[in-house]
């Protein structure tokens, strides 16, 4: 007996205690399940419904009555098809397990992307007892991994996933033994279309652009755009170069056609640039190089056209890039100089200017902007060169200045890309205060190219310059698209007639009708005319009669050195008038 009251007084309360034991973990576990913020479905081997959380009304707007004592096909809770769901059920029950993304549908219909992960509930024997679903809605992290590969404007993919993309058409090719063609096209006159009409303007051909590069691809083909006006494809179903070049011109036939965006037709050319694996290389970085650098080829070709890649197109790249930065050494080694050209007034024969010109020291001599500019300019220098120039002009200026010769106003050239980065005054405003000269002796070139890519923004910025006291002029006047409804408008002091006209105003009827309206309008606008690339008498006096106000060229001198402008000037020396 007293064995029995020792065993009841012992085991029960230890009993009792196994049990509330078992009900506080049983709670603490339907507690984790109903707060958890993934959605949980328990169903039974046969895949009926016995539980769903919170989470999962939360997730897919269905409540818990809606779906329980229901086979989780039935429910209608994914919209993958049925040869899925049967892949998914041979791997549950030989693994015990799975786990991948799919597309869930809410109660009102509408998809939306999971990840689910299923695992079986066996006892000790290995037999089935329940299925335990947890997935979650990945929308959001959908969204920022389309962000990152996809833009925005065009909803095509970005370098990085084109890259990717591109490896994956390599290795598929390697199995199945394919071509694969890799294209970069350009967009000639994007930077213009966009400066000139504005912002959504080049956006809509950007976005116009992709939509009829997809009409031109299939659907196992990749259009990208890699850069701000370039787009590359992947060409996955080639069957040879002669197809390749099919494909390019259906895309320069459909580009060619005008883009109808808001009231504007807009026309476009485009460079394209072909290369193909395996024949061209087998890396696809490599691949990538290869068609941008047929593509910059195509680009020197007039309007539309396709180059496929060479071994000769990659030497001339090359050279190119050798002579650039070379290029870009001799401007860290201020191998650059200036030289000034007096410019000349006829009526008093004095020197009233100069032209600040840059020439770059080269193998014993002055090679002239034509060999270097183009290439500065590819290459990102042409600002910082322009800026030295502007800086080391200047502040020679000043210099003469302060030795007497005094009231010489310098003129020098400004760079359609030093307004294109919208820098132009802040730049001219901090060189004129460190060199200390006056804002009235200087005076900036532009050429009507410059005035006419975005007209109202660059009115604003002469306008600025203006204020500020700098003279400006237009340089090469007469080769340009000038509209004269604008050209009333800019604060502009002096047009400048082209020196193709000048040279030949002696010989060729038009060249002089061309000079002589030149005049004629800048008097009629109260503004002066000056003549570049005088050479000789004759020209001389042509530009007398018509009534040319200033002069510059051979005929008067050459450009100089700073010493020996100096010297020219305080000899006095001036026009016979």
């Amino acid at each position: 007996m007293i064995y029995i009251l020792i065993s009841v007084i012992v085991i029960v309360p230890l009993v009792y205690l196994v049990f509330i034991n078992y009900r506080k973990r049983r709670n603490i576990y339907l507690e984790a399940l109903e707060r958890s913020n993934e959605a949980v479905i328990i169903t039974d081997p046969s895949g009926n419904i016995e539980y769903v959380n919170p989470a999962f009304s939360t997730i897919t707007h269905y409540p818990g009555e809606d779906v329980l004592n229901k086979n989780i096909e039935a429910a209608e809770l994914y919209r993958d098809d049925k040869e899925f769901h049967e892949e998914m059920w041979i791997k549950l029950k030989r693994e015990g397990n799975w786990q991948g993304e799919l597309s869930g549908k809410r109660k009102g219909g509408e998809i939306y992307p999971k990840h689910l992960s299923v695992n079986a509930v066996r006892d000790k024997k290995g037999r089935t007892l329940k299925y335990v679903w947890a997935f979650s809605d990945i929308t959001k992290l959908k969204q920022a991994e389309h962000s990152a590969h996809y833009y925005t404007i065009t909803n095509l993919p970005n370098r990085t996933l084109y890259n990717d993309r591109l490896k994956q058409a390599v290795r598929f090719a390697d199995r199945h033994k394919h071509l694969v063609g890799v294209m970069v096209l350009k967009l000639n006159q994007f930077e213009n279309i966009n400066d000139t009409l504005g912002p959504p303007i080049g956006e809509g051909l950007l976005k116009e652009t992709a939509q009829r590069l997809l009409k031109c691809v299939s659907k196992n083909d990749t259009a990208a755009r890699i850069e701000r006006d370039e787009f590359a494809l992947i060409l996955t179903e080639l069957h040879d170069e002669q197809n390749a070049a099919d494909i390019a011109q259906r895309i320069i036939d459909l580009l060619s056609e005008p883009f109808p965006i808001r009231r504007y037709n807009v026309y476009s050319t485009v460079s394209i640039g072909i290369t193909i694996y395996p024949f061209d290389d087998t890396q696809t970085d490599f691949l990538l190089r290869n068609a941008d650098m047929a593509m910059y080829r195509a680009k020197e070709q007039v309007d539309s056209k396709f180059e496929f890649y060479s071994s000769q197109i990659s030497k001339k790249a090359f050279q190119r890039l050798s002579i650039e930065a070379n290029l870009r050494e001799a401007f860290e080694r201020e191998e650059f100089v200036l030289l000034y050209q007096p410019q000349v007034d006829l009526k008093t024969g004095q020197v009233i200017g100069m032209e600040a010109l840059i020439r770059r020291q080269e193998k014993g001599w002055l090679a002239p902007p034509s060999e270097f500019i183009h290439l500065a300019e590819e290459a990102g220098l042409i600002v910082p060169i322009c800026e030295w120039t502007l800086r080391k002009a200047c502040l020679q200026n000043a210099v003469w200045q302060k030795e007497g010769i005094n009231r010489l106003r310098l003129s020098v050239n400004t760079s359609a890309y030093q307004f294109n980065k919208k820098k132009l005054v802040k730049t001219v405003s901090d060189v004129l205060e460190e060199t200390g000269l006056p804002p009235s002796l200087l005076e900036l070139e532009l050429t009507e190219g410059i005035i006419m890519r975005n007209v109202e923004e660059t009115i604003k910025i002469m306008n600025e310059l203006n204020d500020m006291g700098v003279s400006l002029s237009i340089d090469d006047f007469g080769t340009g698209y000038s509209s004269l409804s604008y050209l009333k408008r800019l604060p502009v002091n002096k047009l400048k007639i082209d020196i193709a006209f000048v040279r030949e105003i002696t010989s060729d009827p038009d060249s002089a009708s061309i000079a002589k309206a030149i005049i004629g309008l800048a008097h009629n606008l109260q503004l002066k005319a000056i003549a570049e690339g005088v050479e000789n008498e004759k020209q001389l006096a042509v530009l007398r009669e018509y009534g040319c106000d200033q002069i510059q060229g051979f005929y008067f001198s050459f450009p100089l050195s700073a010493d020996s402008f100096k010297k020219m000037i305080l000899k006095g020396k001036r026009l016979e008038v």
